[in-house]
């Protein structure tokens, strides 16, 4: 009888240890929730991505209210983002508080298109479409975008007019040349620093863009066409037809 009741008194021992557990860590996990529930996401590092897209993305997960959830999934899973971003960061500035750093695409230049300019990266993809005027970013006119889409590729029609102009665009960024205007006229590409123009053709090469910083230098002051389209290499000849400018 005796050992009955010790039998049931353990029992009911760890009846009593086991309950204590489950309930201590039902309020551990209870505590981690309250205090590791998101209440603030800041993004950081974008110029041009819409800070609101970012957080409306991050926030369509269903477990993204849990900032622990948010750390784990964006250093060790795949995850989604906008078309204009090479990554994003996910930090913790407070259990409640989630940072979010993001390294943007590197916008090359844009094209007017009515309402909207579009612009696009160094891989002709369309990384923002918008009517704002952003300093700094080259414009290039004369090229039919009114089929772009946001995060797709930028397309013309003519495949190999799109490289020249994505490789000009590259290359005067590379040689730090502040062309006033990017012109794309007939197939051939036009570069305008004032009251000069210089033609470029079809071809673009490096060689051809470095030659276009010291001469504009020595032709300062002067209006007319520096003529490069059919420049190939160094020492071939190259012509300036003053006071005459492309219509």
């Amino acid at each position: 009888m005796k050992q009955k009741k010790n039998r049931g008194y353990k029992m009911s021992h760890k009846i009593y240890a086991l309950t204590v557990i489950v309930l201590g860590l039902a309020i551990i996990l209870l505590a981690l929730f309250l205090l590791f529930y998101v209440q603030k996401i800041e993004v950081k590092g974008n110029e041009y991505t819409d800070s609101q897209e970012i957080v409306d993305l991050v926030e369509e997960d269903p477990l993204s209210k849990n900032s622990l959830y948010l750390l784990y999934k964006y250093r060790f899973t795949d995850y989604d983002m906008p078309g204009s971003l090479n990554s994003m960061k996910v930090t913790l500035t407070a259990p409640w508080s989630v940072k979010v750093t993001v390294d943007e695409k590197k916008i090359l230049a844009c094209v007017p298109g009515g309402e909207q300019n579009v612009y696009f990266d160094e891989e002709g993809l369309v990384v923002k479409m918008s009517s704002e005027v952003l300093e700094g970013v080259p414009c290039i006119e004369g090229l039919d975008v009114s089929g772009a889409e946001l995060y797709k590729p930028l397309e013309n029609g003519d495949e190999a007019l799109f490289k020249s102009i994505l490789e000009v665009t590259r290359e005067v960024a590379e040689f730090a040349l502040s062309p006033d205007r990017i012109v794309c006229s007939d197939g051939d590409i036009q570069l305008w620093f004032g009251e000069i123009c210089v033609l470029l053709g079809d071809d673009i090469t490096a060689d051809k863009i470095a030659q276009i910083s010291p001469i504009l230098a020595k032709l300062e002051g002067q209006r007319g066409t520096l003529h490069l389209e059919h420049f190939v290499e160094k020492g071939d000849a190259v012509s300036f037809t003053p006071d005459v400018l492309p219509e």
